[in-house]
């Protein structure tokens, strides 16, 4: 037995043997620092905090001044012109709130329908001026562009001259500027004559007189200058 035990213990020493662990000196222990910790957790919950107001913000909304019918340039806007929207982001429109000053101010420029109404397009300057007027008259197809006129539409108004039936050899006259520059105010369609039209046009105070006479006597004619 004590032979086996010898032989054992060779076979150990020998090239079959198992490592030894050796005992060394110490790893060395990292030193904590919980000032870096603390600035991680400053620097992850800021982050968090900055992402939570941005997100919020992008999707806040704000009631906005939006136009719900067509208005004319030249034409006081009505409360029932306008509504307000809820709109989210940075844009530019009249608030909400504001939405009773814009009543009864003029449009500078066509409004259309969804529109979100910015201060630019109205002015609280009257309709009309003192050196202007409004008249009406009626014409017939030829005596306007055949597509029509609509409001904003900037025309000069000539008066025709009267037929003469005498003599179809005579030279007709040539028509006479009444009016350089008008503003078609508003245009509806005549019930009185088929393919008539009623347009209000927005004269110089000083050739109202003389468009409303020759309108009365069919001899107005409206040339489209500017739309």
């Amino acid at each position: 037995m004590t032979s086996l035990k010898n032989d054992a213990a060779a076979s150990m020493t020998g090239h079959g043997a198992l490592p030894v662990a050796r005992v060394g000196a110490p790893l060395p222990i990292r030193q904590k620092r919980p000032g870096y910790a603390a600035l991680a957790v400053v620097l992850i919950v800021g982050l968090a905090a900055l992402g939570a107001y941005f997100y919020s913000q992008a999707g806040k909304k704000v009631p906005v001044v939006v136009v719900t019918t067509r208005v004319p340039v030249g034409h006081t806007i009505e409360r029932s012109d306008l509504s307000t929207v809820q709109i989210a982001g940075n844009v530019t429109a009249i608030g909400g709130a504001n939405l009773d000053s814009v009543v009864g101010q003029t449009a500078v420029v066509e409004l259309l329908p969804n529109t979100l109404l910015q201060r630019a397009m109205v002015t609280s300057a009257p309709a009309l001026t003192s050196s202007a007027a409004q008249v009406g008259v009626a014409v017939s197809p030829g005596q306007i562009p055949a597509d029509g006129l609509n409001p904003g539409d900037m025309v000069q108004v000539l008066q025709l001259p009267v037929k003469n039936n005498a003599s179809s050899s005579a030279a007709t006259p040539a028509p006479s500027m009444l009016a350089d520059s008008a503003t078609v105010y508003s245009s509806t369609n005549d019930p009185s004559r088929s393919g008539g039209t009623l347009l209000t046009l927005v004269v110089p105070k000083s050739a109202a007189g003389a468009v409303a006479v020759a309108s009365n006597a069919g001899l107005i004619a409206l040339i489209l200058v500017g739309r």
